[in-house]
C-alpha cells in the first residue's frame, strides 16, 4: 500500500444498529487460507466511537472459520510494539537497543506541544545526562529517558493549570478537557480515566476513573473556579455551604444513588468490567488562595461530616499536583545517584 495515497472508508451501520463499520483489509489470500481484518466502531454517546478489529481466518480446505477480537486498548498497544520492532530490524545484526517510546506523546493531537516541551527538558536533565555519561546498561537508559519525560509532561500540565486559573478563565470544559488529559492530578490512587460517563438516563458525569487497588470506580465533578465554596452566617458564627456547592453535592448524591443501583455487577452486560460498588465523588469548585485557617478548617471539617462525598478547590487540586511532581521529581533524583544505581 502507498501511504501516500488517500484511503477510502466507507463506514455504515451494521444489521444490529449498535455499530458501524467498513470492508475488511484481506491480510493474506492463498489456496489453503485468507485472513481478513475487519475494522468496527463502537458509538459512545457522550465521547467518540471506540475501535475494534475482528480477525477472521478461513481455512479453505475445511471451511471452518476462526475469529479474534482486538479492542482498542489493545490495537494501541500492538502499534507500539509492533513500530519499536520495525525500528530494530533496520539494524545489523543482534544486539540490546534501547527504543524510546514517544509515538505515545506526538501521536496525540492535544499534548503535542506538551510532549515537545516534555522531550527538550528530558534532553536538558542533568539527571538523564549524569545517566547517560557513566552508565551504558540500555534499561537503566531507557528508565531515566521515561522519568526525565514524564517529568517534563508534569510540569508542563502544572503550568497549563496554573495559566487558565491566573488568566481568571471559567468556563468548565477548560477544566473538564484538562483533568480528562491528566487524570494523575487526582493522585496515584486512580490508574486512569474511563470514556464512559453515561450512568443512567439523564445523568452525564464529568469524570469516572478506575481505582488502582481494586479496580472499581468513582467520579469527579468540576464545577467552575470562580464560584463560591463557603459563606460565613453572622448570626450563628459558622461557615456553610454555598448554593453552588451544595448543589454540586446534591447531584453527586444522585450520581451515587444511581451507580450503586447500576454498577455492582458492571453497567451493562456488555460491559461487566465498568464495576462501581460503594463509590466515592469528589467535588472540585471555586479557589482557596488567600483562605484565612478558619476558612480551611471549616472546610476539612464540613467534608469530615460527609460519606462518601468530599469538596475541593482548585487550588487545593493545584497543590496536591505540585506534591505529586515532587515527589517523582526527589524518588528520579535518587534513583539517579550512583551510589543508588548498580554498574
Amino acid at each position: 500500500m502507498d501511504w501516500d495515497e488517500p484511503t477510502y472508508f466507507d463506514r455504515r451501520p451494521a444489521a444490529s444498529g449498535q455499530v458501524s463499520f467498513c470492508d475488511p483489509l484481506t491480510l493474506r489470500d492463498n489456496r489453503a487460507v485468507c485472513i481478513k481484518a475487519l475494522p468496527y466502531f463502537v458509538p459512545h454517546n457522550s465521547s467518540r466511537s471506540e475501535l475494534a478489529i475482528k480477525i477472521l481466518r478461513e481455512d479453505k480446505r475445511s471451511g471452518e472459520v476462526r475469529e479474534i477480537t482486538l479492542e482498542e486498548e489493545e490495537l494501541r498497544a500492538l502499534k507500539r510494539h509492533i513500530a519499536q520492532c520495525l525500528s530494530v530490524t533496520e539494524q545489523d545484526g543482534d544486539g540490546q537497543f534501547l527504543v524510546l517510546r514517544t509515538d505515545n506523546l506526538s501521536g496525540q493531537v492535544d499534548v503535542s506541544d506538551d510532549a515537545a516541551r516534555a522531550l527538550g527538558g528530558a534532553l536538558d536533565s542533568r539527571t538523564f545526562a549524569r545517566r547517560v555519561a557513566q552508565y551504558v546498561d540500555p534499561e537503566s537508559l531507557a528508565r531515566a529517558f521515561s522519568a526525565s519525560v514524564r517529568i517534563g509532561e508534569l510540569r508542563s500540565a502544572l503550568t497549563e493549570l496554573k495559566q487558565s486559573l491566573d488568566e481568571g478563565k471559567t468556563r468548565e470544559s477548560i477544566y473538564q478537557d484538562w483533568c480528562e488529559r491528566h487524570s494523575w492530578a487526582f493522585g496515584n490512587m486512580y490508574v486512569a480515566r474511563d470514556d464512559q460517563r453515561v450512568i443512567g438516563i439523564g445523568d452525564h458525569v464529568d469524570v469516572m476513573m478506575k481505582s488502582a487497588a481494586n479496580g472499581l470506580r468513582d467520579i469527579f465533578e468540576l464545577k467552575r473556579p470562580d464560584m463560591d465554596v463557603l459563606l460565613f452566617d453572622d448570626t450563628h458564627k459558622n461557615w456553610y455551604w454555598s448554593s453552588a456547592a451544595a448543589k454540586a453535592i446534591g447531584q453527586c448524591h444522585r450520581y451515587l444513588d444511581t451507580l450503586h443501583r447500576v454498577g455492582p455487577n458492571g453497567f451493562q452486560p456488555d460491559q461487566p468490567e465498568f464495576v462501581a460498588y460503594h463509590p466515592r465523588a469528589v467535588v472540585v469548585i471555586g479557589r482557596s488562595q488567600g483562605w484565612s485557617d478558619a476558612q480551611l478548617r471549616a472546610l476539612h471539617g464540613l467534608n469530615s461530616r460527609m460519606h462518601g462525598i468530599s469538596v475541593m478547590t482548585y487550588d487545593q487540586l493545584l497543590a496536591q499536583c505540585e506534591a505529586l511532581l515532587g515527589h517523582i521529581t526527589r524518588t528520579a533524583e535518587q534513583q539517579s545517584d550512583p551510589e543508588s544505581i548498580p554498574a
